[in-house]
């Protein structure tokens, strides 16, 4: 195609409405969680979403 000058046709023309924040995490920690365990079995973590 490219000796011949012919070249794709991207289809994907919808708007992007997502797109990458700069900067560091929007979502500080403000319970201050530590989830480093002192010794084994100590430390339990649950997510109830």
């Amino acid at each position: 195609m490219k000796a011949v000058g012919l070249q794709g046709i991207s289809r994907l023309k919808t708007p992007r409405t997502t797109h990458g924040g700069k900067g560091g995490d929007p979502r500080p920690d403000l319970v201050k969680r530590e989830f480093a365990a002192p010794a084994p079995n100590r430390l339990w973590v649950a997510d109830i979403t």
